[in-house]
């Protein structure tokens, strides 16, 4: 029996989407899809994670051997904020990620996240403060009347005659109040005027500079 076409209910041929374009990593030879940015670059997971995992690492070794810079803070976390968002967004993706995958992005949201807690403990200011400063080790005992160059809520930086090594201890004293506190050294450098400059975060102390009080002063004010 032949079949009957009846006019007017021949459903028209669906119209098929062209297929997107797929966007290629720039990182040359690779030829896997793009799904990340790094600054104006388009590139692959794979190459984000191993570039942003060295940078956020580096980064993190920076700050161990001395702080930023009050300038630098806002740079630093928009590029955590963006390392952060863009590993979040790959690894909800169940279609182009696997668990391996996955693992590796979250570890690095991890990372990120140590970085960002480490600048959120305070950036330094520059300021010049009296100080005597004391290593009260036994058979390394010495005393000199120095300043500071810049001071945060959890250290300082301080132009130091002596010769200490990282990891060391000192005491910083006020001149003015006489306040005591115990602190340890995390860099020894020379400034451009050939100075040592050293810098030493609290052990025993918070605020020991006054600087949340004055803040607060100064907002109230």
């Amino acid at each position: 029996m032949e079949e009957q076409i009846i006019a007017g209910e021949v459903e028209a041929p669906a119209q098929t989407e062209a297929p997107a374009q797929t966007t290629r990593c720039t990182v040359e030879t690779c030829l896997s899809a793009a799904s990340a940015k790094l600054d104006t670059n388009d590139v692959c997971v794979e190459h984000f994670l191993l570039a942003t995992v060295r940078e956020i690492d580096d980064r993190a070794a920076r700050l161990k051997q001395q702080p930023i810079e009050a300038g630098e803070m806002q740079a630093w976390k928009e590029f955590i904020a963006n390392c952060t968002s863009q590993a979040q967004r790959l690894a909800q993706d169940d279609r182009t990620v696997d668990k391996r995958t996955r693992t590796r992005l979250l570890d690095l949201v991890l990372r990120a996240s140590h970085l960002s807690q480490s600048l959120r403990r305070s950036a330094r200011v520059p300021a010049t403060l009296p100080i005597w400063l004391r290593r009260e080790d036994p058979g390394k005992s010495w005393e000199e009347e120095t300043w500071t160059s810049t001071v945060s809520e959890h250290g300082a930086g301080i132009v130091c005659r002596h010769l200490v090594e990282p990891g060391s201890t000192l005491v910083l004293c006020r001149r003015g109040p006489g306040d005591r506190a115990r602190a340890r050294v995390v860099y020894c450098r020379y400034d451009s005027d050939g100075r040592r400059q050293i810098g030493v975060e609290f052990i025993d102390q918070n605020n020991f500079w006054e600087l949340s009080q004055k803040s607060r002063s100064a907002k109230t004010t």
